[in-house]
């Protein structure tokens, strides 16, 4: 039971179906570094010997790709492939995949993920408050997946929303010894806790006072608005624990027994203030845009076909496209298992991918200035690069949706 998969994923598909037509076995891998020197694509033969392949056949034969090839390389058994980046750039930012939430599975099937079991935090323990936390995450990943999501009204067997080809999604701090086939046991490890956090309201409180310190001192928040400013730091505190139980495996027990356990845990360093700062800096570069085009300083942004993509050709630009736009279908199946009957879902996966391209983004912008003087020379680059940066917000705003974190967008 696969959802749609992306246009990267096709065409990896494609290159395999044209290699093995030839004869031959191919290993292919999606690069993520030093990708101007390395491909993008690296294909490996799994037999030891040199590979024989015609360049130009395969690149003419791409043009029939979702992601056509730019130049190919073969170093003895290994090709080394770039795609042409003008064309993924329009493909990819016109298709915006990451929006693409009418996706419908394969075979029809449903899936029933348990909903959370409660919102009180001061009645609710850190265990508690992770589990609820998990079957959040996944009921929203399936969703966006394109996976029908049905409500259960009662026992299996009395149960007219089910059907047989419904699976269902379980959180569980034990697993079963006998299963159903069409259930899976998400293993959630608990939360060994003491008298600092003896409850989820405890430790959301305590990472709102942290994440109001971060806050302030590392990215110089000001908010003369007393209630404005309780308000985003519980928000920040409600972020803050949530990424703070996600960013190790579900599965692991998190001692936050004593004052070291606790900040062992902690991702404060690279976790939600990070994501969230991040997101709030490309809404105010995203506003002001919007400033300057009411004032008639700026022109709009034309349509994407009128974009002249040649023009980013900074590394870190298509590493945002290519490791992060393009790949945030492959990182949703990823997180949810890809559908198999298997407890292979992992949560954590899409925080990990969410940080590291903010970090990416980060680097890039406090780097390259994105807005640009009304000079007609700089034009035709800054839209570009607002063209990304916008796709790249979107994206970040779908992920917060389905980590269930709350956007903001003054910091």
């Amino acid at each position: 039971m696969n959802a749609m998969e992306g246009i990267l994923t096709k065409t990896e598909q494609m290159l395999h179906t044209y290699l093995q037509n030839l004869g031959l076995s191919p290993v292919i891998k999606l690069l993520d570094k030093n990708l101007c020197q390395m491909g993008d694509l690296l294909v490996q033969s799994k037999i030891d010997s040199e590979m024989r392949l015609d360049e130009q056949a395969l690149l003419t034969a791409s043009k029939d790709f979702p992601l056509p090839f730019g130049a190919i390389s073969i170093v003895n058994n290994v090709a080394h492939i770039w795609l042409d980046r003008v064309a993924a750039f329009r493909a990819t930012l016109t298709q915006k995949e990451w929006e693409c939430t009418t996706r419908a599975t394969n075979d029809g099937s449903s899936i029933y993920v348990e909903e959370p079991t409660s919102n009180e935090w001061a009645t609710m323990s850190l265990t508690e408050f992770r589990a609820d936390m998990l079957r959040t995450i996944v009921k929203n990943c399936f969703i966006h997946a394109g996976y029908t999501v049905v409500q259960k009204a009662g026992p299996p067997e009395e149960d007219h929303n089910h059907d047989g080809n419904t699976m269902q999604v379980k959180i569980v701090h034990q697993k079963s010894k006998v299963l159903s086939q069409q259930c899976i046991e998400v293993l959630c490890g608990n939360v060994l806790t003491g008298s600092e956090t003896q409850n989820a309201a405890q430790y959301i409180s305590m990472r709102a006072n942290d994440m109001q310190l971060i806050a302030q001192h590392r990215y110089g928040l000001r908010l003369p608005d007393v209630n404005k400013m309780q308000t985003l730091v519980s928000s920040l505190g409600r972020s803050a624990a949530m990424v703070d139980m996600l960013h190790t495996s579900h599965t692991n027990v998190i001692d936050m027994r004593n004052q070291q356990g606790i900040l062992r845990n902690q991702c404060s360093s690279k976790g939600a203030s990070f994501i969230m700062y991040n997101y709030a800096r490309m809404a105010s570069i995203l506003k002001k845009h919007t400033e300057l085009v009411e004032n008639g300083e700026l022109g709009v942004i034309p349509p994407v076909h009128e974009i002249d993509f040649a023009l980013l050709t900074d590394p870190d630009e298509w590493l945002l496209l290519y490791a992060y736009l393009m790949r945030f279908p492959n990182v949703v199946q990823q997180t949810i298992g890809y559908g198999e009957l298997v407890g292979r879902i992992a949560p954590y996966h899409l925080l990990n991918f969410t940080l590291c391209m903010i970090k990416c983004l980060s680097k890039y912008y406090r780097r390259v200035r994105i807005l640009t003087e009304n000079r007609p020379k700089l034009q035709p680059v800054m839209l570009a690069r607002l063209y990304l940066i916008r796709a790249v917000f979107n994206m970040l705003r779908v992920i917060l949706k389905i980590l269930d974190l709350e956007p903001i967008e003054e910091m």
